[in-house]
């Protein structure tokens, strides 16, 4: 064998190791489908501490309005109740679209300011229309602030679809599959809400959608449409999906 054989023995070797590296730890990530293991397992673990960090604080948001600041309509303290809401929103968006980018980024270049104020909004809608007016008539009535505060908290998993939209215009600039993701929140959220429902029918009626459960329940419905929406989301960020691959990272 000659010595040009000989170097291009080693190339073709050096070659197949690379792609042996490639098929091993990069295959999953550009499948056409998405599929990540360590994406998905993080977009669960991310969006449960947002998801528990959130509702807490959020508690204790609402328990200042009613039990410190004693909230009512009646009282003229709406300027008082929106201030709380957007706080509460801000928490939200802030918390969660922030570790919920720490995914994201890792295949698309959205911006990370734009991916929270995408989360903000909708969050801002569920203060306003639903939690804090949950609230505030607790206190007008002399009702259980928490158990008010409970009952909006399960009744705003319906407003979940809504994040979907909101991030899908962010998400448009850089995947085809933008309008996806829309629809894999609604599902997901019909599905853990279907779920749920079917449980708490087996269990006697304790259903949290209904306000009749537990803050953990809470909790855990929002944490069950993680694994849901983390594997749809793997999907319409896929390589082959993206618009703009060329982009670099954003810092």
């Amino acid at each position: 064998m000659s010595r040009a054989d000989v170097k291009e023995f080693g190339e073709t070797i050096d070659e197949g190791q690379a792609v042996m590296v490639a098929s091993g730890s990069d295959q999953q990530a550009i499948s056409p489908s998405g599929w990540n293991a360590r994406l998905y397992w993080l977009w669960i673990l991310y969006n449960t501490i947002a998801f528990i960090t959130v509702l807490t604080v959020g508690f204790l948001l609402a328990l200042l309005g009613s039990d410190v600041l004693h909230l009512g309509l009646s009282s003229g303290h709406a300027l008082v109740a929106l201030l709380i809401a957007t706080l509460g929103a801000v928490l939200f968006g802030g918390v969660l679209g922030a570790l919920q980018w720490l995914v994201v980024r890792e295949r698309v270049p959205v911006p990370r300011k734009a991916w929270i104020t995408a989360n903000i909004g909708p969050a801002l809608l569920a203060w306003l229309l639903v939690i804090m007016p949950a609230v505030i008539d607790a206190q007008d009535t002399h009702k259980d602030a928490s158990t008010a505060y409970l009952l909006a908290a399960s009744q705003s998993l319906a407003l979940g679809p809504l994040l979907g939209l909101s991030q899908s215009l962010v998400l448009r600039k850089v995947t085809a599959r933008w309008a996806w993701w829309i629809g894999a929140n609604l599902a997901s959220w019909l599905i853990v809400d279907a779920a749920v429902y079917l449980l708490s029918e087996l269990s006697g009626g304790s259903d949290v959608l209904t306000g009749h459960g537990s803050i953990a329940e809470v909790y855990l419905t929002l944490i069950a449409t993680t694994p849901l929406t983390g594997r749809a989301l793997l999907w319409v960020l896929a390589p082959s999906a993206q618009t703009r691959p060329e982009m670099q990272q954003p810092p």
